[in-house]
């Protein structure tokens, strides 16, 4: 199996690669993955993106790719080719490609979430080179089937609401403040800093960076001391609905608002005819599960989430 920089691969000779890719995911993962491929194929094409493919003799079968994005460096997918599964060739990849980033003088600190890899197996590469992980859990509803029952009830005092433009920097403000001294915090720098949580709400919102937009679905709550709770959905596939985000402030959780922003979301989906609905979550965000079992979610997929610093620096996950 020869093992090469991407870089010096083609777009002709990895597209097919590719496609595969696409497919495999809007199948597995109900998530439509065109955007991500062109954006892929375009760094491709230019000789920018950095990674590494296998070729069995001159036809790429796996590759993983990575890339610098605003204080860290992320992996991507870590792909094989149906015929090429289960041979040790995304654990190779993983361990080449966290080499490779390791050894760049920009690299301080190294991310992977491991949703859009195809062996679990990889994920022992990175415990082995000394990153902080915690499983993750892909989960899935089937609206046509388990569609849950009762109406949002909002406590006195609250009011729900659609999310306009101008309450970004708000909705940022919720997701930082839910997820201050939290796994997720410490495994994701998207959550570290005031920030960094608005520049991940402009991408969900502005820039459709996990799928388009969903407005309907997606919701703002206020409460007596202003806002208090977001949602912010997006349509992954034609017919499958995602919750992007959703957050609550914590001195306000436990009164069933975060029910209340999903099962609107819900609702929303459902009018608009889509067949499933989609999440993530941390696998030991116990209260969170408890949320989603109750309205009829299922883990749909395991994965992890993986983070490592530059020594002396050091990933301190909260106990």
């Amino acid at each position: 199996m020869r093992d090469r920089p991407l870089r010096e691969a083609s777009i002709r000779q990895i597209g097919a690669l590719l496609d595969e890719e696409a497919a495999h995911w809007e199948a597995d993962l109900h998530w439509d993955f065109s955007a991500v491929r062109a954006a892929v194929a375009g760094g491709v094409e230019r000789g920018t993106l950095n990674g590494r493919v296998l070729s069995d003799g001159v036809r790429p079968v796996a590759y993983c790719y990575y890339l610098a994005d605003s204080g860290r460096t992320i992996v991507g997918s870590i792909f094989a080719g149906r015929r090429h599964r289960g041979k040790g060739l995304e654990e190779q990849l993983a361990e080449r490609v966290i080499a490779d980033a390791r050894a760049e003088s920009g690299c301080g600190r190294l991310e992977c979430q491991t949703l859009f890899c195809t062996a679990p197996g990889a994920n022992g590469r990175f415990r082995e080179a000394g990153f902080a992980g915690r499983p993750r859990h892909y989960m899935l509803l089937d609206l046509r089937r388990d569609f849950p029952a009762g109406e949002p009830q909002i406590p006195a005092g609250f009011r729900l609401r659609p999310v306009r433009r101008n309450d970004l920097h708000a909705a940022a403000e919720i997701v930082y403040r839910s997820h201050r001294g939290s796994v997720d915090a410490a495994l994701n720098l998207t959550y570290a800093t005031p920030s960094a949580c608005r520049t991940f709400v402009d991408t969900l919102v502005l820039r459709a960076g996990c799928g388009r937009f969903d407005p309907e679905a997606s919701r703002l709550i206020e409460g007596p001391r202003g806002p208090a709770g977001v949602l912010l959905a997006s349509r992954l596939a034609r017919t499958n609905g995602h919750v992007c985000q959703v957050s609550v402030v914590p001195e306000v959780q436990g009164h069933g608002l975060g029910l209340a922003l999903m099962l609107i979301a819900l609702r929303a989906f459902d009018r608009q005819g889509l067949a499933t609905a989609t999440l993530s979550v941390t696998g030991d965000n116990e209260r969170a599960h408890r949320l989603y079992d109750l309205l009829g979610f299922r883990v749909w997929r395991e994965f992890a989430a993986h983070a490592w610093l530059r020594p002396p620096g050091r990933i301190e996950l909260p106990r």
